[in-house]
């Protein structure tokens, strides 16, 4: 049977291994363990596994009798045995989908109920703002420092995840025709949008990081302060994008796709690829480098399908294409030519 214990111990070498000595001589296996430094002690909790027949209170003496203090022991499940972290980061993904109330992922983090009005029991609790409401977490055990200040990061969290899904916008028309066009000044609103729309997982394929939220001033660098961009536009709703990257005056530069989900395998990345590797191709660049990761299946498509010279590399979780640009045919300004089987007008003014 398992159990969830909590308890404080003193705070000197040799403490926790006599809970675990004893412990083991009762033939009770510690499966996890999570630490909570204070002033004064070390607060503990552990889920063991007893043999048949123990009762709560047989674990407690149990614990007691290795100089645990302040012990709460209750039931546990299988659930018990994720750790932390994982939870947290599953919780994470709670909130951004919207699949449960945000109260209660996170009463659910810290092992009690929730709350949002009312006189408080005699319970302990925990008291926060999340996303615009009191809400109070009680459950038996007290809360640590260490739980408080995570239930705070995770109530910021939430804020900026809300904050984000109001930024969404109007879902462009999927029967809308799609036009390719260099990046302007003021484009950088309907990114932030557009980044809004898509998952989590497309947004990490892009930038190697979970970035929850685009801010301004990443959203004005990339539609072309610090590079040039291509943009893929749903009448006025950004739908994709491709940014070149002039790395400290390297002959190669680098190419960077980011396709909204609902967007993805219909041409739009070769579109944009196709666009943006022209405009090089004027300037006298014989290659483009794409970077991504090799477990993004668009990428590995994106590459092969685009109809040029192209030397793919892996290496670990890293994906690296090289792209041959030499022989494309060169446009001058305001021609039109054909990407993907679709007009797109080259422009000379730098983007």
């Amino acid at each position: 049977m398992l159990w969830r214990v909590r308890t404080t111990l003193a705070d000197r070498p040799g403490a926790l291994a006599r809970l675990a000595q004893c412990c083991g001589e009762r033939e009770v296996n510690i499966l996890a363990l999570q630490i909570f430094p204070d002033v004064g002690g070390v607060t503990d909790e552990l889920v063991l596994a007893t043999p048949g027949g123990w009762r709560m209170r047989d674990v407690a003496g149990l614990v007691e009798e290795a100089g645990g203090r302040d012990v709460a022991v209750c039931d546990a499940s299988d659930h018990s045995l994720t750790d932390a972290p994982t939870r947290y980061l599953q919780a994470v993904r709670q909130v951004h989908a919207a699949e449960i109330p945000v109260e209660e992922v996170l009463a659910h983090l810290l092992e009690g109920t929730v709350s949002t009005d009312g006189p408080e029991s005699l319970e302990h609790s925990l008291a926060l703002e999340v996303v615009g409401r009191r809400v109070v977490v009680r459950r038996t055990a007290p809360f640590t420092p260490t739980e408080h200040a995570r239930a705070a990061a995770f109530a910021e969290l939430a804020e900026a995840v809300a904050g984000a899904g109001s930024e969404c916008g109007a879902v462009p028309d999927p029967q809308a025709a799609v036009q390719v066009r260099p990046g302007r000044v003021g484009d950088h609103v309907a990114l932030q949008r557009m980044h809004a729309r898509c998952s989590a997982a497309t947004v990490y394929h892009r930038f190697g990081v979970p970035l929850l939220r685009l801010n301004e001033r990443l959203a004005r660098r990339l539609v072309g302060l610090d590079g040039e961009s291509v943009l893929a536009m749903a009448g006025e709703e950004v739908v994709g994008l491709a940014t070149v990257a002039r790395r400290g005056g390297g002959t190669t530069p680098e190419l960077s796709v980011l396709v909204e989900d609902a967007w993805q395998g219909r041409g739009v990345g070769t579109r944009l690829v196709h666009a943006a590797t022209r405009m090089l191709a004027r300037e006298g660049y014989r290659g483009v480098l794409l970077r991504g990761q090799a477990d993004n299946p668009g990428m590995l498509a994106l590459v092969t399908g685009l109809g040029l010279t192209v030397r793919v590399r892996m290496a670990g979780d890293a994906l690296t294409a090289l792209v041959g640009i030499a022989d494309l045919p060169v446009p001058t300004a305001g021609d039109p030519v054909t990407v993907g089987g679709a007009a797109a007008e080259v422009v000379s003014a730098p983007v």
